[in-house]
């Protein structure tokens, strides 16, 4: 009983629709389709029988019935490898069974005269499916191919029952559906291997219900030319194989029909000008280089072998070529395709038309050559395509309708794209499917040992999960993707042929399929979940192979119902025996237990690694002397008892061997946690993929005490509302309001001085006490006058709180060991003080808020927001949140900015200078004037670069979700991250990174130097200048708080002319919630 029971937690029955459609809901209930099932199109019942000889709309929809019809009750299969072995998993049937009777097909537009051979985007292919629980089905569409769509989705969504019966156990379904990109297909090498008729329309077959478009037939090449031009019949006769091994126009005209009347359109390439030499044994005159003995020096493979570029042979020959085979194609299809990839300039040094290999000759020469056969093209009413090469090695200018092919990089994608043309994917370290089967060459024993272990050049094979992670989007700019048409995968014969090229191709294909139809990212924008797609992937297989096609398998019958839930079920049985035999109940009842918890915790990190394998991979994991992650965390407090963390980042990203080293992660006490310094990984975290990071509810829950579910700790609409509450309270007239820091700079001032002629004072003691007097000011209306009262118990006790905040927040699991009766009683302290001001506010009407918000006289905080919410904890927790950013940020700026310019009376001279220059040194400056001081500007940033206020921060995976990079051994793949899995990352140890900075020079000072003058000439990159964070949570009282510094810093500098520092050496950095020195600031204000 046990077994069973947890052997179901883990089998899932899924709707396996591949692709999966834009968007679906299914119920639970069953329905069965009568085997006399009607197809009512636009009200006319309809058959399945046509025409074979003309294709037509009508073709489209009669072909759709019959597939659906076959597919339904001869090509169906019963799905028990996707269920429990030995259980009753098919539902009962007997009278009370609903059958679907009719489905109805309803097109709302005509389609376009070029329905079965558009140009991409030409046709709609969207559609809608409905089926109720009463058996009403429909499907609508705008187009004969949409409704097509409509019917090999509804296929998909039925099995056969033992009985012979076909049913589905979700309804109602209800699916809106529509591809993500234009041209979905499959390059066929029909010309190295000859394949029968029946091979290619078997291929159709499978390309259509997986909702491919396109089928590019590669049907010439240097091995073989078996396409038959009746104007030229040596071509063929003595380029083939062998008599038979070829198409003739009747059979090309039924290839094509095929595909036009199941939505492919089949596209035929004769590759040129190189992988020609087959031509050569029908017209010898017309090809240089051919079949040279040193092959590699002139082709890529053998049989070498180019057109000869400047004969007009060649061009009569291509005219009679084009002349003959364009017309023909013109009825099934849009396109022609010129070929145009891998020719080798050294074989034009045998051409006895050039006798060159020198690009600056070839280069017009090919220009020429491709204009000729592109403009055949045109005139016969088709668009060319062409190989990446003809744009970006040979640099030709071609025609704004050419379609380029790239298969070489993803950098390839994004140059043509920039150079403006329309763009087809297919990165052959992705796509190519015949990948990994290792060299098809032999070599002599002198060198055969050079090419052990024999790998062919785009090992390994390219299995289905690589497929599904290609993005054809990768690199492309983002103004640029409407130019990526979508892609192709490649199937080269090389090492296939008709008996394994179902297995070759099949169902790896079905992963591209999916990204052309769905796209590479779900609807939240991530990368697609492999531990989803891979049943929906099987059961895609196992319909395949009831189509008559020899798919391979995706997993074995045991992996599709959980293999974790079988082991815990084989223990069970274990436990099972066990207590037959004798042994204390007890014992084995807590063996149990322990081998139970052991198999759920197995099963949990198995699951994980699933997880964290489909998203993408690890990144290299951080040292610990002791298990669980335990020295880590041990080194972690004692480098922040020290005041030495920012040297523990460094000990973390010791390593710098791989291409982006700044990413690492660990596991603690059970718990992965990601760290990252790496630029593009933040950018991701706080913008590019901001939907997918949050604070979640671990965080909320270790801070909530002190701040509530306010703007700081909490996600999605909470922190969107928290946000909306905020803002309005930081606009510019509010910022640019300095009186709310004249009144307290009115007694900060003095106290600088000390209380007689150079005395030695702690300024950090004295900003950290003026920022809090300014900021319960501004929120309250009413300060705690710390300056004036030091022992004041609201300071203490906020003081109290951060430090046990920021301890809490760094041992993680281990939190819940911290002492937090101190903790505690300081919080109350805050809430007491904060109590009296909230219970006032909330007794004035709303009129009287409106009043007092909008008036200079009188503003704060509280009112504006009591103005929008009357909820007292709101009020609290907001408060709490905005007084400890408010204090800080300032504060600590403020202390490490002074610290640094007293060591530099240079600098001192200088902010003076700009002083004296816009403000004088009796007038107080207005915001204007604090704008317009570009050396003050440079000094606070500078400040910011080496002392950022946030030092640390975490985010948590709210869902399943990958980083940039930082994964594998050189860093340079993305990171898997599972949902839940906190990441940290370091503003701090980002900006002090040397590699994001230029060399040290006369004109760039060293990095770890304090110099302003460097922002003059040097601007950041961008995401590696961040003392604010970025992005949508980006700090909403930025401008408030280098307000405040810039003010306070002018009217320091307007009092005082000269700065002397007490301080043997620069202080610390003691890393808490902010980033502060860890010593005081000992220094003396001078006047004279």
């Amino acid at each position: 009983m046990w077994s069973y029971l947890l052997l179901s937690l883990f089998v899932v029955q899924v709707l396996a629709v591949w692709p999966i459609p834009s968007n679906i809901t299914t119920g639970e209930e069953v329905l069965f389709v009568d085997r006399r099932v009607k197809f009512i199109f636009n009200g006319a019942v309809q058959h399945g029988n046509y025409d074979r000889h003309n294709v037509s709309s009508q073709k489209v929809i009669s072909t759709a019935i019959k597939t659906t019809s076959q597919t339904l009750f001869e090509q169906n299969f019963i799905p028990w490898k996707f269920h429990p072995r030995h259980s009753n998993f098919e539902p009962a049937i007997n009278a009370s069974c609903t059958y679907i009777k009719t489905v109805h097909l309803e097109q709302t537009e005509a389609d376009p005269v070029n329905v079965t051979k558009p140009l991409a985007g030409e046709v709609d292919e969207s559609y809608s499916l409905y089926i109720a629980t009463d058996g009403q089905a429909t499907i609508t569409a705008a187009t004969s191919v949409g409704i097509a769509h409509g019917l090999t989705t509804f296929t998909q969504l039925f099995y056969k029952h033992s009985s012979g019966a076909v049913y589905t156990t979700h309804a109602p379904v209800s699916i809106t559906d529509a591809p993500k990109f234009q041209h979905r297909g499959l390059n066929m090498d029909v010309s190295r291997v000859w394949y029968a008729p029946t091979d290619i329309t078997r291929m159709i077959d499978a390309l259509a219900y997986n909702k491919f478009n396109r089928l590019h037939l590669h049907i010439t090449d240097a091995q073989s030319w078996p396409i038959e031009i009746p104007a030229l019949p040596m071509l063929a006769e003595k380029g083939s194989y062998r008599e038979g091994l070829t198409y003739d126009p009747s059979t090309m005209a039924y290839i094509q029909d095929y595909g036009a009347s199941r939505g492919v359109e089949v596209i035929l390439e004769i590759d040129m000008p190189g992988h020609t030499s087959s031509i050569a044994y029908s017209y010898p005159e017309l090809i240089a280089a051919f079949n040279e003995e040193d092959w590699s020096k002139y082709a890529a493979e053998p049989p070498s072998g180019t057109l000869k570029l400047n004969s007009s042979a060649v061009t009569e020959f291509l005219d009679t070529l084009f002349d003959d085979l364009l017309p023909r194609v013109l009825p099934y299809s849009s396109y022609f395709h010129t070929g145009g990839d891998e020719v080798n300039v050294n074989a034009y040094n045998l051409d006895d038309t050039v006798r060159s290999n020198d690009t600056a000759i070839l280069q017009p020469l090919m220009q020429a050559f491709v204009d000729r056969a592109h403009a055949k093209v045109r005139a016969a009413g088709l668009t060319p395509i062409a190989w990446e090469e003809m744009l970006l090695t040979w640099n030709l200018t071609l025609g704004s309708d050419v379609v380029v092919q790239t298969w070489q990089s993803d950098e390839a994608v994004a140059q043509t794209v920039s150079k403006g043309h329309k763009a087809l994917v297919g990165n052959y370290n992705y796509w190519y499917l015949d990948c990994g089967h290792g060299q098809w060459l032999d070599f002599y024993p002198d060198v055969s040992q050079t090419y052990y272990p024999y790998y062919d050049y785009c090992a390994p094979l390219h299995n289905w999960r690589m497929m599904y992670a290609y993005d054809p989007l990768n690199g492309v700019p983002g103004n640029l993707t409407h130019l990526v048409l979508g892609g192709e995968v490649h199937i080269w014969s090389e090492q296939t042929d008709p008996v394994n090229i179902d297995r070759q191709v099949w169902p790896r294909a079905c992963a591209a399929a999916e990204v052309l139809w769905s796209g590479a990212k779900d609807e939240n924008g991530q990368n697609r979940s492999q531990i989803t797609a891979s049943p929906r992937l099987s059961e895609m297989r196992e319909r395949l192979v009831a189509k008559g096609i020899g798919a391979e398998p995706i997993q074995m019958p045991f992996c599709k119902i959980g293999c974790v839930g079988q082991l815990i079920a084989t223990m069970a049985v274990n436990r099972s025996d066990a207590s037959s035999s004798g042994h204390s109940p007890i014992l084995l009842a807590l063996g149990g237990i322990v081998l139970l918890l052991l198999a759920q915790h197995l099963f949990a990190r198995i699951q994980e690694e699933r997880k964290i394998r489909s998203l993408g991979t690890h990144a290299k994991t951080v040292h610990s002397w002791v298990p669980f992650g335990l020295g880590f965390i041990a080194r972690t407090l004692r480098d922040q008892r020290n005041h030495n963390l920012l040297a523990g980042w460094y000990t973390t990203f010791a390593d710098r061997s791989a291409v982006h080293p700044f990413t690492r992660e660990i596991r603690t006490i059970g718990m992965r946690l990601v760290l990252t310094a790496d630029e593009e990984n933040i950018k991701a975290i706080l913008a590019t993929q901001f939907g997918d990071y949050g604070k979640g509810a671990q965080f909320n829950s270790e801070w909530h005490d002190f701040l509530g579910d306010s703007i700081f700790t909490t996600d999605g609409e909470r922190w969107h509302a928290s946000r909306q509450l905020l803002r309005p309270q930081f606009i510019k007239d509010r910022v640019s309001d300095l009186a709310v820091f004249e009144k307290h700079l009115e007694v900060l001032l003095p106290m600088l001085g000390g209380t007689k002629n150079s005395q030695t004072v702690d300024a950090m003691d004295l900003f950290f006490k003026f920022t809090l007097d300014a900021s319960t000011a501004f929120l309250l209306g009413h300060s705690v006058n710390s300056l004036e009262n030091p022992q004041d118990r609201f300071a203490d006790a906020f003081a109290t709180i951060q430090n046990v905040q920021s301890t809490i927040a760094r041992v993680g699991p281990l939190n819940r060991f911290v002492p937090r009766k101190a903790f505690h009683a300081s919080i109350k302290i805050m809430e007491e003080f904060m109590q009296p001001f909230i219970e006032e506010t909330l007794q004035l009407t709303p009129e009287e808020l409106e009043k007092k918000s909008k008036s200079d006289e009188g503003y704060n905080f509280l009112y504006a927001l009591a103005s929008f919410t009357r909820d007292r904890t709101v009020l609290r927790d907001q408060l709490a949140a905005v007084l400890l950013a408010g204090r800080d940020t300032t504060a600590c700026t403020l202390s490490w900015l002074f610290s640094e310019i007293s060591r530099r009376p240079d600098i001192v001279a200088k902010l003076r200078r700009e002083i004296e220059e816009h403000v004088g040194m009796e007038d107080k400056p207005t915001y204007a004037h604090l704008k317009n001081m570009r050396y003050l500007t440079h000094v606070m940033n500078e400040t910011l670069r080496l002392y950022p206020i946030v030092p640390f921060n975490v985010r948590v995976a709210l869902k399943d979700t990958t980083l940039p990079r930082g994964g594998g051994p050189d860093g340079t793949q993305p990171i898997g991250v599972p949902a839940n899995t906190p990441i940290g990352y370091s503003t701090l140890f980002l900006q002090h990174r040397e590699d994001i900075y230029p060399p040290t020079s006369e004109k760039f000072p060293h990095y770890l130097s304090f110099e302003p003058d460097r922002w003059d000439r040097w601007t950041p990159k961008m995401w590696t200048y961040i003392p604010f964070n970025g992005g949508p949570r980006i700090c909403i009282g930025q401008q408030f708080a280098l307000t405040e510094v810039a003010y306070t810093t002018v009217r320091i500098l307007q009092t005082y002319s000269r700065i002397e520092c007490k301080m043997a050496e620069r202080p610390k950095m003691k890393i808490d919630i902010v980033t502060q020195p860890a010593e005081p600031i000992n220094l003396v204000f001078h006047k004279d």
